[in-house]
């Protein structure tokens, strides 16, 4: 495993440093895993082992989260889209394979739809995008709160800590006994960073920014994919949600995972990484 950085222009003329890490032999096809909103390229380290056997395998920490630097810009799924295509770039890949998780997943399916020529399959774990059609009025006059000015801030400052990390992963997991102390401090750590609260207020503030609302339905990448799914995620149930991404994607495989929730990637890795493993072999040939 080797630990790096590459240079992003995020803005004209304006770059910042995302960090990355890479296993495997280069010989081998490339897969790529995007993580989720507040994550890092470490919320993959229970499926990395099980592929880089096969792949060569990378893994980035989107700007604004984790050890990448946090600018005051547009945060949202076209940016970091762009970020995914500055990593192919950088790195030279061809015919990748795209993991993206919940927020990461969102902006994984963004660059597939503007660079369907780069991609050899797309997954998509429990991706945001796209809310179900009964989120309630507290919730939205909550969402609406926490974008407000002073309001976001202060809520930000009192939950930028191990107790706010907790709290926000708690309801992610089926399984809450794996919400270990090691993994809260993991997700608490970049919370302290320099800038972390433009990244994790814009949600709230530019929520357009996040949503396929006027998204192409189909979408223009027409080649192989999969929807992994949490059967008990809450925030994105998967008979309300994953009917509404096979519009986008409707050659999509569907694959949904029993007792977990939003991070089947993590919780019931072993499972996780047969399914995603059997759909590229399938895809293969194999």
């Amino acid at each position: 495993m080797s630990e790096s950085f590459f240079s992003f222009e995020y803005e004209v003329g304006k770059t910042a440093k995302c960090r990355y890490a890479e296993f495997g032999d280069d010989a081998n096809p490339p897969i790529l895993f995007v993580h989720g909103y507040g994550a890092m390229w470490q919320h993959w380290n229970r499926n990395i082992p099980s592929f880089e056997q096969d792949y060569k395998v990378y893994a980035i920490d989107l700007l604004g989260f984790g050890e990448s630097e946090k600018p005051n810009t547009q945060y949202g799924l076209a940016l970091w889209a762009k970020e995914i295509e500055a990593f192919i770039a950088f790195k030279g890949l061809q015919q990748i394979i795209l993991v993206g998780h919940s927020m990461g997943g969102a902006s994984s399916l963004w660059f597939a739809n503007e660079h369907p020529e780069l991609l050899r399959a797309l997954v998509l774990v429990d991706s945001s995008g796209i809310f179900p059609d009964e989120v309630g009025t507290f919730e939205r006059v909550l969402y609406r709160a926490v974008g407000s000015p002073i309001i976001g801030e202060a809520m930000f400052m009192l939950f930028a800590n191990e107790f706010g990390a907790r709290q926000s992963l708690l309801p992610t997991y089926f399984d809450v006994s794996q919400v270990t102390n090691e993994l809260v401090a993991q997700f608490a750590k970049p919370l302290r960073s320099a800038g972390a609260i433009h990244a994790y207020l814009a949600p709230s503030r530019n929520p357009e920014r996040f949503l396929f609302e006027r998204f192409p339905r189909p979408c223009r990448y027409n080649g192989g994919a999969l929807l992994v799914w949490g059967a008990e995620d809450l925030a994105f149930p998967p008979n309300k949600v994953v009917p509404k991404f096979q519009e986008i994607l409707p050659q999509a495989a569907v694959a949904v995972l029993p007792q977990t929730r939003h991070c089947p990637q993590h919780e019931v890795a072993d499972v996780f990484n047969q399914t995603v493993k059997g759909f590229l072999a399938a895809l293969n040939g194999r």
